[in-house]
């Protein structure tokens, strides 16, 4: 019995030394917890539990406002309603889907898509379900409230997007996805973006978005256990301080909105591009792609319907002709090829060449746009009559090589440093290039094509502009630009653009630049010349047209009502400048597949009417600058009497 009784004194005593030990090493593991969490990162929880008490709300800033060069206001803000979801407010999810989905007519696939997007975030911070409501559904949602717990309807400043508004130049703004969150917060620590925040994408948006986009404030607020606003501190009186934000900068462009909107109202109908510039500086005056878009549904978020649209159209509005569009140049690049003759001493302004209505090359015959043919022509009424065969004899002198090394000298086949959307390099084809693209050599059946701006030759509209506005002014080639300076939002300047001049065009001398120009001024304004509907009364344009078939046609096939899909259209080009001498605008015009003509037909009366345009806002400014100086000096010397 004392074995027995010796055997459990022995059992208990090993089980209360073995909990013992456990029990001091549970207590010691809380001990060494403890002091790990009060002591070592005593101050990383202290930090956090100041963030779970106090939240910060942040406040987002107005973009800045975009002027054109008059200071005219081209692109401001105004409010917007949003209808907002507050998570921590609303008590059945579902129903309140419901009825905001049979009062708005929007599926309730869409508000859980919007707040599935925004899960992470706390539940005291309101989800956009849709934005920019209309007055009445406005009213709907208010009429409605008392059934609606968590819902608001918010104001926002957005975007005034108006009819006139360019999008290709302005670009668009749209919610950043979460996607990219990441990626531009890198960049923006010290102002970083949030989700449902919106971006500047194309465009002016885009390029300035680091200007444009201001500097966002906040507030702060006291939440509860749950996340939940709490209204502990203003029962106290007692309140947290509040930031406001920074509008953004604005900016002032090179543009003139007035003459923009005329030559939005002169393109009208067509796809393409226009490009103005002011031939002394590269400042954009006006440029307009079609066709366009709207960009208000962008910023309102687009449906997968009408992206689709947009995407799935040939003529592909999305994209910036301007600088993105390659089109082959037709007869306007037969000034490039005269300037090239006259300096290679090829031909002079009194040599001549006989146009039978075809050029012969070898076993192939090459035809000229008027096959009865023009006669004896020399450079200066080649010019006129945009003869081919006149041209296609002195490319073939020429070359392909130092025709290339002319056009390369203004800037063509390169890109120009557009500072806006996509810019293309387009192509000036040289020997060398086809034997490393085709692997063959260039052959002598190649160069009268590339002589008169088909074939293989490619620009841009702004290459096309800018090869006008170089021979306006002589030979320098300006780098175009858009905006000219922008200002804080307490009026101080804070970046100025000035002229920024590629080269001096020096392959060409002062007096083929003046033949060239001479030329040119009669094309339009000789009877007989094929610019003359871009004729402006009193004063003097300088101009060529061009035409450029897309495939194989015969002739008269561009007429309306001919049975030929609108793609195989013939491309309307028409360059110009005015006046002839000292120029102040410079323009081109690519009306693409154009169903009314040639370039002379079609796009030389586009450049007219903008052309005259100009010289009419010329003429008014100076008129109210007067007047405006008069008034000032009547009203100085009435005070001083």
């Amino acid at each position: 019995m004392t074995r027995i009784h010796k055997q459990e004194s022995l059992l208990v005593e090993s089980r209360f030394m073995w909990a013992s030990i456990v029990l001091l090493v549970a207590i010691s593991g809380l001990l060494l917890r403890l002091w790990y969490i009060q002591i070592y990162k005593g101050d990383y929880y202290r930090e956090v539990s100041e963030r779970n008490r106090v939240r910060k709300i942040e406040i987002p800033a107005p973009r800045g406002i975009i002027f054109d060069r008059n200071g005219e206001v081209v692109l401001g803000n105004r409010p917007f309603y949003d209808l907002v979801y507050i998570p921590q407010y609303v008590a059945d999810k579902d129903t309140t889907f419901k009825i905001i989905s049979r009062l708005l007519h929007v599926p309730v696939t869409r508000f859980e898509a919007r707040l599935e997007m925004a899960q992470s975030q706390p539940k005291f911070l309101p989800v956009a379900l849709k934005r920019d409501l209309s007055q009445h559904e406005v009213s709907i949602i208010e009429a409605n409230k008392i059934f609606l717990p968590g819902i608001e309807v918010r104001v926002a400043p957005r975007r005034d997007y108006g009819p006139e508004v360019p999008p290709h130049l302005l670009g668009y703004l749209k919610e950043i996805d979460p996607e990219a969150l990441d990626t531009l917060n890198v960049t923006s620590q010290e102002n970083p973006y949030l989700l449902g925040d919106l971006v500047g994408k194309q465009g002016i948006e885009l390029r300035w978005e680091k200007y444009l986009r201001g500097q966002r404030g906040y507030r702060l607020i006291q939440v509860d256990a749950f996340g939940r606003q709490s209204q502990g501190l203003e029962e106290t009186g007692f309140s947290l301080p509040n930031v406001p934000s920074k509008p953004g900068a604005d900016l002032e462009l090179t543009i003139d909105y007035e003459l923009q909107k005329a030559t939005k109202a002169a393109f009208a109908g067509k796809n393409g591009a226009v490009v103005v510039l002011n031939p002394q500086t590269g400042e954009v005056l006006a440029a307009v792609s079609e066709p366009g878009f709207d960009p208000k549904m962008m910023q309102q978020g687009v449906s997968p319907e009408d992206w689709r649209e947009l995407i799935e159209n040939p003529f592909k509005p999305l994209l910036d002709k301007t600088s993105g569009g390659e089109f082959p140049p037709g007869s306007v690049y037969k000034s490039v090829v005269a300037m090239a003759g006259l300096e290679e001493h090829v031909i002079d302004e009194n040599r001549t060449v006989y146009c039978p209505g075809f050029y012969t090359l070898g076993n192939r015959r090459f035809y000229c746009h008027d096959r009865k043919g023009h006669g004896t022509v020399n450079m200066a009424k080649a010019m006129l009559k945009s003869c081919d065969v006149y041209f296609y004899q002195v490319g073939i002198e020429l070359g392909v090589d130092r025709i290339a090394r002319y056009a390369k000298a203004f800037g063509l086949g390169e890109k120009l440093g557009v500072a806006l959307n996509m810019e293309k390099p387009g192509l000036i084809p040289t020997s060398a290039w086809k034997m490393l693209t085709y692997r063959l050599p260039w052959a002598g059946g190649d160069t009268p094509n590339i002589s008169i701006g088909q074939g293989y030759d490619l620009i841009t509209p702004m290459q096309m502009a800018n090869l006008y506005a170089t021979i306006a002014n002589g030979g320098k080639l300006w780098k175009p630009y858009y905006v000219n300076k922008v200002t804080n939002h307490v009026g101080e300047t804070i970046y100025e653009h000035h002229p920024e001049l590629i080269r001096d065009v020096k392959e060409v001398s002062p007096k083929t630049f003046a033949m060239v120009r001479a030329a040119l001024q009669a094309v339009v304004m000789e009877p007989g010349g094929t610019g003359k509907n871009a004729a402006v009364e009193g004063v003097t344009v300088a101009g060529k047209s061009g035409s450029v078939q897309v495939v194989s046609l015969k002739k008269n096939t561009n007429k309306p009502g001919s049975d030929v899909s609108s793609y195989w259209k013939e491309h309307a080009m028409f360059t110009a400048f005015s006046p002839t001498e000292n120029a102040e605008i410079a323009i081109a015009v690519v009306s693409q597949n154009d169903i009314v003509g040639g370039g002379g037909k079609s796009a030389a009366p586009v450049a007219g009417k903008i052309i005259a345009r100009y010289w009419q806002l010329k003429r008014e400014r100076a008129a109210s600058a007067q007047a405006q100086n008069k008034d000032e000096i009547n009203g100085k010397q009435e005070k001083a009497n």
